[in-house]
């Protein structure tokens, strides 16, 4: 757990350090563009430099000031407890109850809460319909992220491409949950699932993962079909991979987003462990489905793509 969070600390000077350097670079960038606009418009007319300045000097100024007063409206959230018996507890399931009285998509079902009922049990209830809503998004992520790496196959922007829809996803179960999820929770939110991911993937989610896949392909492709057709060896072990690599990458999306469902919807700090575990088996048992709804259209993708390459080389073939 300390080399995780050493880990996380590096990561995270180091994003600082470029950020930096990155504002540096916008900041000569704008000052440079500045420059050269105020100058020309002095060209035409002194007045009319001096107004362009001010105006600039105007825009910029509320450009920059709009992340700062977005910034400052963000209110502190509160930790999540250690266990139920303390005043932090009962605090905290108050406080949850109103940002979910205000939560845009309870409100959409026409949740409300029943004031002769327990309060925790109301706020399960709750979390109930918004653990519905965060699989359905969940799923959507891991599909488009399925079909994307396994179509693509190109390891660099494959792995740019998850890095930033795992972001993105993060955020909007952050924002389905809370509506403006305070810094300090997100910040806490990224650090935990990015702690929970980076450890070791044990044995058994590989093993989890071949039973999901191997069965799947083997309907799907049939038994005999390599041995039948000339080359489908070949072409049966490049959609194979593809497959098996669009899951890999459809898998992680999933168990990121089943880590992060678990963290939003605690009532108490959970135990990483055991959460990473209940995590994978549910974006497993998620993964069939992702599998079997799109394994058909990597398969229309390579048929169409082998047929274009075929129709384009008969038509080269007889052009001579």
């Amino acid at each position: 757990m300390d080399n995780n969070q050493d880990f996380l600390k590096g990561l995270a000077r180091i994003g600082i350090k470029i950020g930096i350097g990155l504002l540096v670079l916008l900041l000569i960038i704008i000052f440079n563009q500045t420059v050269q606009i105020v100058n020309f418009m002095n060209t035409i007319n002194p007045m009319l430099g001096k107004i362009t300045l001010v105006v600039l000097i105007l825009l910029f100024a509320s450009l920059l000031m709009m992340p700062l007063i977005g910034f400052l409206r963000y209110k502190k959230g509160m930790e999540i407890p250690e266990n139920e018996d303390s005043q932090e507890f009962r605090e905290y399931l108050k406080q949850t109850q109103k940002n979910m009285v205000r939560n845009k998509y309870l409100k959409g079902e026409n949740f409300q809460f029943d004031p002769e009922k327990d309060l925790k049990e109301e706020v399960i209830r709750a979390y109930g319909l918004l653990d519905e809503r965060a699989r359905t998004a969940i799923k959507e992520k891991a599909t488009g992220v399925f079909l994307t790496t396994a179509i693509s196959q190109n390891g660099v922007l494959d792995g740019f491409f998850v890095l930033g829809a795992l972001t993105k996803m993060v955020w909007e179960l952050a924002s389905l949950y809370e509506t403006r999820p305070s810094l300090n929770r997100m910040a806490a939110l990224y650090g935990n699932v990015a702690a929970t991911v980076l450890m070791a993937r044990g044995v058994e989610d590989l093993d989890l993962l071949d039973e999901q896949i191997e069965p799947l392909v083997a309907s799907i492709l049939g038994g005999g079909m390599a041995t039948l057709v000339p080359g489908a060896v070949t072409v049966t072990n490049i959609i194979v991979n593809s497959i098996t690599e669009g899951s890999v990458n459809a898998l992680l999306t999933l168990r990121v987003g089943c880590i992060a469902q678990r963290y939003l919807s605690a009532l108490t700090k959970p135990d990483k462990r055991s959460l990473r575990r209940s995590a994978t088996i549910e974006a497993i048992s998620m993964l069939g489905s992702v599998l079997k709804d799109n394994t058909v259209t990597i398969l229309k993708a390579f048929s169409k793509g082998a047929t274009n390459a075929a129709r384009n080389t008969m038509k080269n073939t007889f052009r001579f």
